[in-house]
């Protein structure tokens, strides 16, 4: 039996004249028409061709939430396709349309959809904004009520649709200046549903200061590049240490490899781990952006080698965490942070397979400080060994070792001995050694500071 087709039709901004030819001819052949509203420029046209039509307008009225008529609204055209064995549904713009989505999670397996695409706001508010002189190649359409789950780009223009309040509009401008400056020019569309409507050029602090706001006014924000702003994406700063190894680039950073790399990295992780001791947060985010260059510049190291890119960097770690939190992305439970603990490493023992102690603790990296590489050694071996160590048992360890360093002709051996007891303890206790020491050296340097001041 041949599926029941439901038709989805592009009615275009709300301007008579934007409606596709393509999309007439559906709604005029359609057995039942089912506009979402009555209140489009469409609906005359249909009105003066003959056409019947009904709509959903009433749902308007008796659904509480947006969420609600979306679900309401499907189980209607479902119904209604049905009983007529099929059906045209005339919408504004089929690609943003809640409805249509909901239509389509919702559809029974003896239904198929079928969409007719048309002129859209953002093609029109580009349209405007080419008259202007802004480059809209590749451009980036985004509905202002979508700002939340998104993030804003630079490299290619983009238009932010729907902005009906000031409210709206406010957010859409904090949107936008975690990249761009205040004073950018932007193009302000008051109806970008009118057939040439007028791009009005203003500054981006002013986006929330205009007349009027309603469904129709849009934002096109041209395309600036990294070079020109003083806010940087990942992608920007990808660039830029491309360029830097690229042709005519920095002779110094051309030169480099993983190998020459390696101390840089250690020596700025050292200092992001050092400004994270501090409470200045300009400082943190300084030293981080210095680990990040060191991950960046050996992705593109291996990108030239074609042995591994950024994105190579970035999917390895997201499924990394997506594998090891199956508490929030899986169906695992945990309520606190230590009950994160055993589920963390039970993965990671799934990802590793079997590991004797010996081959868990010779994947402790060498390159570690002494008293890091130390603990996570004995964190290993009890690990891999299924033992837990109580911080009674470590400090009855840690005072046989004080006495066997404190005996006549002792010497390294016994203070490495000693020095492990107390990284042992450290475990026990759920504190880091190096951290803790690191603690000790500061407060001395502040009572030598006491002493001389």
């Amino acid at each position: 039996m041949e599926p029941i087709m439901i038709t989805i039709a592009a009615l275009g901004p709300d301007d008579a004249g934007l409606l596709t030819l393509g999309a007439l001819n559906a709604m005029k052949r359609a057995k039942t028409l089912v506009l979402r509203t009555a209140r489009h420029a469409a609906a005359d046209v249909l009105r003066e061709s003959g056409v019947e039509f009904e709509t959903l307008d009433a749902l308007y009225e008796e659904c509480e939430d947006f969420d609600e008529l979306c679900e309401l609204a499907a189980e209607q055209l479902i119904r209604t396709a049905r009983e007529s064995g099929g059906l045209c549904y005339a919408v504004s713009e089929p690609v943003s349309d809640a409805t249509v989505r909901a239509l389509m999670a919702a559809l029974p397996q003896d239904m198929r959809l079928r969409v007719l695409g048309g002129v859209t706001l953002a093609q029109g508010a580009a349209c405007a904004a080419i008259a202007c002189g802004v480059n809209t190649e590749n451009l980036r359409t985004v509905t202002a009520l979508s700002i939340d789950s998104l993030r804003p780009e630079a490299n290619t223009a983009q238009v932010i649709t729907e902005i009906d309040t000031r409210y709206i509009a406010s957010d859409v401008k904090l949107w936008l200046t975690d990249l761009f400056e205040d004073e950018m020019t932007v193009y302000f569309l008051e109806n970008a549903a009118q057939s040439g409507c007028e791009a009005r050029p203003i500054q981006l602090c002013d986006l929330d200061r205009q007349p009027h706001y309603d469904h129709r006014t849009a934002v096109l924000v041209p395309a600036v590049s990294v070079y020109e702003r003083s806010r940087a994406t990942f992608e920007d700063f990808v660039q830029v240490i491309s360029r830097l190894r690229g042709p005519g680039g920095c002779p110094w950073d051309r030169a480099q490899t993983h190998h020459t790399l390696r101390q840089y990295m250690i020596e700025e992780a050292c200092e992001a781990a050092e400004a994270m001791d501090g409470d200045d947060p300009a400082k943190i985010a300084d030293e981080l952006g210095d680990v990040l260059l060191q991950v960046v510049l050996n992705s593109c190291i291996g990108a030239e080698h074609r042995d591994f890119t950024d994105r190579d960097v970035t999917s390895m770690a997201a499924h990394k965490m997506i594998a090891r939190h199956q508490h929030v992305f899986g169906r695992e439970k945990a309520k606190t942070a230590n009950d994160v603990v055993p589920l963390w490493e039970q993965m990671k023992k799934k990802e590793r397979g079997e590991q004797t102690a010996l081959e868990r603790v010779l994947d402790v990296p060498v390159s570690l400080p002494a008293l890091m590489r130390a603990q996570k050694s004995i964190r290993r071996e009890l690990g891999a060994k299924g033992q837990t160590l109580s911080a009674a048992m470590a400090l009855d360890a840690l005072n046989a070792a004080v006495r066997a360093a404190g005996e006549n002709g002792a010497g390294e051996t016994a203070l490495g001995a000693l020095l492990e007891s107390c990284c042992a303890l450290a475990h026990a206790m759920d504190l880091d050694a190096e951290t803790a020491l690191r603690a000790a050296t500061g407060r001395q340097i502040e009572r030598l500071r006491t002493e001389n001041s």
